[in-house]
């Protein structure tokens, strides 16, 4: 095995999480899809998956093959990206987890355009205001960090 396929192996798991456009229509999500209605690309990105494939929810195979498609079409960069983003998130703990994932569930709830406007504000900080972000949230107790986010948040829906 190639170190491409070990890497793309590897995060099949994760892809779940990537955001991803919608390769797949909705008449096949409803029904699930076989694994021979997957690309060659998506395949070999899921192909840990394969011999349990007909037992996943129909939604789950859905996301799991936008995510497959979405991480065949990066780049070299975007994926060594998305292995740096995705060894941090490993390394946090249970609570630290879950509460990732709550924010990013809360932010698919947001209306697309201020999805846009937040992905844009965080585009325009510069790396070194990415970090001090980082940092200064990273040391905050997990209340203060909640209190933070949800008024953030409040602040985003009233928009």
């Amino acid at each position: 095995m190639n170190k491409m396929q070990s890497d793309l192996r590897r995060f099949a798991g994760v892809l779940c999480l990537a955001l991803a456009a919608g390769f797949v229509p909705m008449s096949a999500v409803a029904a699930g899809m076989a694994w021979g209605d997957l690309d060659l690309q998506q395949q070999q990105v899921l192909s840990q998956l394969k011999d349990r494939w007909n037992s996943l929810p129909p939604e789950r195979q859905e996301r799991l093959s936008k995510g497959a498609a979405k991480w065949a079409s990066m780049s070299p960069e975007q994926r060594a990206k998305a292995r740096e983003r995705m060894a941090r998130f490993k390394n946090l703990t249970p609570e630290e987890r879950e509460f990732v994932k709550q924010r990013m569930r809360e932010f698919r709830e947001l209306p697309p355009e201020q999805r846009q406007a937040l992905r844009e504000r965080w585009q325009k900080l510069s790396p070194e205001q990415r970090a001090k972000f980082r940092e200064r949230m990273r040391n905050l107790t997990p209340q203060q960090r909640e209190k933070i986010v949800r008024r953030r948040m409040e602040r985003m829906r009233k928009k």
